[in-house]
């Protein structure tokens, strides 16, 4: 007999209590809150030793069960991790939404599947789709803080683990599981299928998956452009015309499917799996946008466009693992992991002529080396990427570069009595190699951290983590010269630009008690040389001009929660969690005028309250995000907003497998909320009111 949970939400170690986790079977005694516990117990795989979360000294979140199910609407990693503590989505529309770590995204948050860069051009642009659908996704790990470096300086600002079961590695309990599901929603129209399978013949294990998604253009309160820009431009005579209630060209149609096959044996596993990802979406607010440009810098002979541009997406990606465990002595494990991936993607004017095309051909690949050195156990291992990145068109802003960097690194564990003490160390070399004159970048960097963990046994367990990083910049920082549509800039790169020297420290409290959870965790980071965006009051080719430039800068903010289990009945359990984050990023000093970095989330506020009977779950969760005041130069300010969400679930044994049903309202209240870390809030509002509906079949 199973009870279903409420959120099953993020299990954050170390310095944030965990949410209530599913329980297999209904237990005879203890609380919710003790058996939450279990959600620290899950194995945090993107940490190469297989630590639980609980062991680390970093703050770590796993979304998985229920409320990865329930929030996998839209097929964007930063849409279903919007809410999380510390995380914000990018919001360039529903299918393109990257996750923003404690105010850092793009190229300084990496996106992985199993352990392996997802290999697409996500990092270089907002409007970039991430080519992984969280449908297939198993479990979805985020690491915040510094203790990322392991995964490359591209990490420094956190890491997301999307993790599948593309190639399998262990053999399932039967001949055959798998699950079968159907969703969709009343905002965008959605209608989603996903299936997967696995299995196993002896020692071969094999996996399936499929995913479609089909959403038309996105139901929105009022109208996409800001009211402020709409009464500029009839003042100019440019007035916008778009629909009343609707966010144009956010359409889009998605296909994804794998098949994986590993021999699984006491010691040795070795397995490959193919995946192919097909997107064709619109892009939001690409029709004022080029209208605009067309307005300023082409004259009348151009025909106005209709429709916005699209993005045609196709990429082909080749995963392999192997692992080996019967060495004996010191040497527990040797692993090695690689992803081959082929990418492109063709953006289509809004007349459907084909524009800029942009080529991907890159592997990564990471050899580590698990082992055991008295009381101390640890990882060392070499990480390499080799990527050939092309544009063609009028919109190719940035230079074909060939980047190639080649990773070492070391991570060493050990306990104290009490103490649980963990040393990380990076060297990387890294070089982009554009075409033409420009110049070559050439240079090592290289990073440590030290995490500490006070674990006595006790409820109250305190944690610190002191980090040194150093960033190499991205091709798109050093070589952009040109249009870029999606953010509405001219963007100029500097060749000259050097690396970023990050110095950060993070310090946890929490707090696991029977009845009441509670977590708190502050972070400071002084970023030395800090690369960002800067707009510089010019214009060229219709688009106000922006420099990328360094600066010291510093960000910090904390993430706080609290649970409580308020009643236990014959009808089921109540609980109660209350949370709250914020970060704030400036320049170190004002020598640059206005010290605000551009798009800094907000803070936020956030309640919810969960009912658990034994074959149902029902949930409401507030979410106030108040408005952003601190702005950089010629940035609108954003206003607040309410979400109110609820959801109800049902689950059924159905003999060979469980069924479940699930509803759930999104923007009850029918806000206009603008998501203040978009480049695109001035142009695309969040979706509004909406119902989502699902079901579910596993066969066990």
């Amino acid at each position: 007999m199973q009870k279903r949970s409420i959120s099953l939400a993020v299990a954050v170690a170390a310095s944030l209590a965990a949410s209530p986790a599913t329980r297999a079977q209904e237990p005879d005694t203890g609380d919710l809150l003790e058996e939450s516990a279990e959600l620290d117990k899950f194995v945090v795989t993107a940490d190469p030793l297989g630590s639980q979360a609980e062991e680390l000294p970093i703050p770590v979140g796993v979304l998985t069960g229920e409320q990865l199910y329930l929030r996998n609407n839209g097929g964007a990693v930063g849409e279903v991790l919007e809410g999380q503590l510390g995380v914000t989505g990018s919001y360039f529309g529903p299918v393109s939404s990257r996750p923003i770590i404690r105010g850092q995204q793009g190229p300084r948050v990496t996106v992985l599947e199993n352990r392996i860069g997802s290999l697409d051009v996500s990092d270089l642009s907002p409007d970039h789709a991430v080519t992984v659908d969280p449908l297939i996704a198993e479990q979805i790990e985020v690491i915040r803080g510094p203790g990322t470096l392991i995964y490359g300086s591209g990490a420094e600002g956190g890491v997301v683990n999307v993790v599948t079961n593309r190639i399998p590695k262990q053999l399932p309990h039967r001949t055959v599981t798998g699950a079968v599901e159907v969703r969709g929603d009343t905002a965008a129209s959605e209608e989603a299928f996903a299936a997967k399978a696995d299995g196993a013949f002896g020692n071969v294990a094999w996996h399936l998956d499929y995913v479609n998604r089909e959403t038309d253009d996105v139901d929105i309160d009022g109208y996409a452009t800001r009211t402020s820009i709409r009464r500029e431009e009839a003042e100019e005579g440019e007035p916008v015309e778009e629909e009343k209630g609707t966010l144009a060209n956010s359409d889009s149609d998605s296909d994804a499917y794998a098949a994986g096959l590993s021999w699984i044996g006491e010691t040795f596993t070795l397995g490959a799996s193919y995946s192919k990802y097909e997107n064709n979406y619109g892009l939001p607010g690409s029709s004022h946008e080029h209208e605009h440009e067309e307005g300023e810098g082409h004259g009348d002979e151009e025909e106005e466009g209709e429709g916005g541009a699209k993005i045609e997406l196709d990429q082909d990606r080749v995963d392999l693992y192997g692992e080996y465990t019967g060495f004996g002595g010191p040497i527990k494990a040797l692993r090695f992991e690689a992803g081959i991936n082929d990418y492109e993607h063709t953006e289509f004017e809004p007349d459907g002529e084909a524009g800029t095309k942009f080529e991907n051909d890159a592997w990564e690949g990471r050899l580590e080396l698990v082992h055991t050195l008295g009381e101390w156990q640890g990882v060392a291992g070499v990480q390499v990427l080799d990527r050939d990145f092309k544009a063609v068109g009028e919109e190719a802003f940035v230079p074909q570069t060939d980047t190639n960097s080649l990773g070492l690194f070391l991570l060493e564990e050990r306990r104290f009595d009490d103490l649980r003490f963990s040393i990380s160390a990076r060297y990387e070399a890294l070089e982009h190699d554009p075409s033409g004159a420009l110049d070559e970048y050439d240079e090592n960097a290289g990073s440590f951290a030290l995490g500490f963990v006070w674990d006595q046994g006790q409820r109250l367990v305190p944690s610190l983590n002191l980090a040194y990083t150093e960033r190499h910049p991205k091709a798109e920082e050093l070589y952009s010269d040109g249009p870029h549509i999606a953010t509405g800039l001219f963007e100029i790169g500097d060749a000259s630009l050097g690396k970023e020297k990050n110095k950060s420290v993070d310090f946890g409290v929490a707090y696991r008690g029977s009845r009441v959870r509670w977590g708190v965790s502050v972070f400071y980071k002084a970023a030395g040389d800090y690369i960002f965006l800067r707009e510089n009051g010019e214009v060229e080719d219709g688009l106000p001009v922006a420099e990328y430039v360094q600066d010291d800068a510093i960000f910090y903010g904390y993430e706080a929660e609290v649970e409580t289990h308020l009643a236990k009945t014959a009808y089921g359990d109540l609980d109660l969690r209350l949370w709250t984050d914020i970060v704030r990023g400036e320049l170190d000093d004002s020598r640059q005028g206005n010290d605000d970095l551009p798009r800094i989330p907000p803070q936020r506020f956030g309640a919810s309250l969960g009912w658990l009977a034994e074959r149902w779950s029902a949930g409401v969760d507030w979410t106030r995000y108040m408005g952003q005041g601190r702005v950089s130069d010629f940035e609108l300010e954003t206003g607040a907003y309410t979400m109110l969400d609820a959801h109800l679930l049902f689950g059924f044994d159905l003999g060979p497998g469980h069924l479940d049903l699930f509803i759930r309202g999104t923007n009850l209240l029918d806000e206009r909320g603008r998501r203040h870390a978009s480049f695109l809030k001035d142009y695309a509002p969040i979706p509004g009111q909406s119902v989502h509906g699902g079901v579910r079949f596993h066969f066990l």
